[in-house]
Parts: C-alpha cells; structure tokens; sequence
C-alpha cells in the first residue's frame, strides 16, 4: 500500500497555473474558474437548512478532533457513490453542481465547523497536509464554504487571490505581492461561498470579540478535487453512515437533486465604506501576513453585505 501511494504521489503533474493536470493536458472541463470567487444567497433549499444544521452540529460533535488550522476532520465522497446521510447528500450536491463533468476521477473532501460567533480560522491554503508535510503543494479545483447559522453577527470569510508556492521552500516560504483582491464574506443561512481552491483565506475575528449569547457559526466545507484524492481525508465513520431524518429521505424531500436551489441568487460584491479601513496581522505559516481588511457598509438592510476591493498585503517573518 505504502508502494502504490508513493506511486501515486509521483505521478502527480501540476500545469503552470498550479492546478493538477494529466498528461492529456488540464482537468478544468465543466468548471467554471471566472470570476473566481463568487457567492450565491439561497443556494440551499429553505427547508432544508434548519435539517443540514443540525446534521452538522452532530456531525461536529462526534468528531471534533483538531485539524491545522481549524477544529474539524474531513472526510471524502467519490463522485460516483450513493450518499449515506444528510451531509454526504450535500457534498455530491455541491460537487455535480460545480462539476458536473468530471475530467478525471473526481471527488469532494467535507467537513463541519461549529464554533462561536467570533471563533477565528486560520489563514491558509486549503491543501492535500500530507504532501505538504513532503514540501509539494497540491490545491483542490474548487473551495466551498456554506452557511447554515442561525442570523446573527457572525466572523466572515476572506478570500485573497494570493496563490500560494508550488513547494515548501522554508528559506522563502511566502512571497506576496504589494496589493490584493480581498473579498469579504458575512454569513447568512443558505448562503454559499465557491472560490479558487488556490486562494489564500480565512476568518478572522472581529477587534471587538464579545459573542451573542448562545450563537454558533455552523458552516459546511467542502473540497472539489479532480485527478487527486487528498491523502488527510477520511472515510465517513460508521456512526455518521445514516440518515438523520429517515422520514424526509423516504418522502425523497432530501437528495441530491432537491437539496440545493434550481436557481440560487448571484450576489454582486459592493464596495466597502469609504472610512480608512485598519490594518491587521495574523499568523501565515512560518511568519505573519498584515492585511488592510475592507469594511462592509453600516446602512441599515445590508447586514450579510458582500464587499470587495484591491488591499495592501504584505507578509514578515517572525
């Protein structure tokens, strides 16, 4: 097994742009990379969400072990299978819906987060660990994050387009450029987040770290990987191999085809308040990257705003 594996990380090819590819050339057919980050509002069916919460939630406490740069484990879905519960119905939703024709053997790497409302995530590169810890940075096609919080003043995801180095080189770990395309993302239920799988991101916490009495930001990530399955993720546990709600999936109110929305609301970035937002630093690797974070705007009936605008970046070492 340990053969086939090394094997199989050896014959791994990267294209110039950093994405997997074959010999053939890339396995980008049927996905759609421009713009690169975008965001849909009820893209999740609106009965489901109250369900895919609270799947979540218990998915989240019976394996809450810690990962890299969140609490989590992840688990993986091969495109063809048949889903074996709630989440797993999810996952190959979100998949056939971003990828619907796979080049190569595909799959989608999930997890669960559950945390408090200004609970931070790392900044990182979403990544096969196990061949970064071998100094070979492999990206998914496509990263997901989906919102099933209940309302409330929640942390909000970043992106960056900030590629990440195609190796570990630990004399230059990071190189950035001197500004960014930073996207700001608040949270809303059913709200759904498809961005470049290289793309540097996270969630930070907010300055003022006061949480809502009895809030969780309860999110669903998942992966889109085609020609590479990542070598961290790991089989569906045989106690999350069931149906959390067996009436809704006899009455077929939950599969993969009604789960998601026919047609979710495409939500345009706006532009950030034009006070001078303040710069941050957080931990990046082996250093720090400083960030000027764009502010979403304060008018009343814009709460869930999401807000782009080129940022100074730069990264130090510790």
């Amino acid at each position: 097994e340990d053969a086939e594996s090394s094997e199989s990380e050896l014959s791994i090819q990267v294209d110039e742009d950093g994405r997997i590819c074959s010999v053939e050339g890339p396995l980008t057919r049927g996905m759609c990379f421009d713009p690169p980050v975008r965001v849909f509002d009820n893209f999740i069916a609106t009965d489901h969400v109250e369900m895919l919460r609270g799947c979540c939630e218990q998915c989240f406490r019976i394996k809450p072990s810690k990962g890299r740069y969140s609490a989590g484990k992840t688990f993986w879905a091969d495109s063809g299978q048949s889903p074996r519960c709630e989440l797993e119905c999810l996952a190959l939703a979100i998949l056939k819906r971003h990828c619907p024709q796979p080049a190569a053997a595909s799959g989608v790497e999930w997890w669960t987060l559950c945390l408090d409302s200004n609970s931070e995530v790392g900044w990182h590169w979403d990544r096969d660990y196990v061949l970064e810890d071998s100094g070979v940075n492999i990206h998914p096609m496509l990263s997901t994050v989906t919102y099933l919080s209940l309302p409330g003043r929640h942390v909000s995801t970043v992106t960056l387009d900030i590629l990440s180095p195609a190796s570990r080189d630990p004399a230059h770990p990071i190189s950035l450029p001197e500004t960014a395309l930073c996207t700001v993302v608040a949270s809303r239920p059913g709200r759904h987040l498809v961005f470049d799988g290289r793309y540097l991101h996270g969630a930070p916490s907010r300055l003022r770290r006061q949480n809502l009495l009895g809030t969780r930001r309860v999110t669903f990530l998942a992966n889109i990987w085609v020609g590479h399955k990542p070598s961290n993720a790991s089989k569906l546990p045989p106690e999350l191999q069931h149906w959390r709600n067996s009436d809704a999936t006899r009455s077929g109110r939950c599969s993969m085809e009604n789960v998601l929305c026919a047609v979710p609301e495409l939500v345009e970035a706006g532009k950030p308040r034009k006070r001078r937002s303040r710069t941050r630093s957080f931990c990046l690797e082996d250093g720090r990257v400083s960030v000027t974070l764009p502010r979403p705007p304060v008018k009343r009936g814009r709460a869930g705003t999401v807000v782009a605008a080129q940022v100074p970046v730069a990264w130090y070492s510790k």
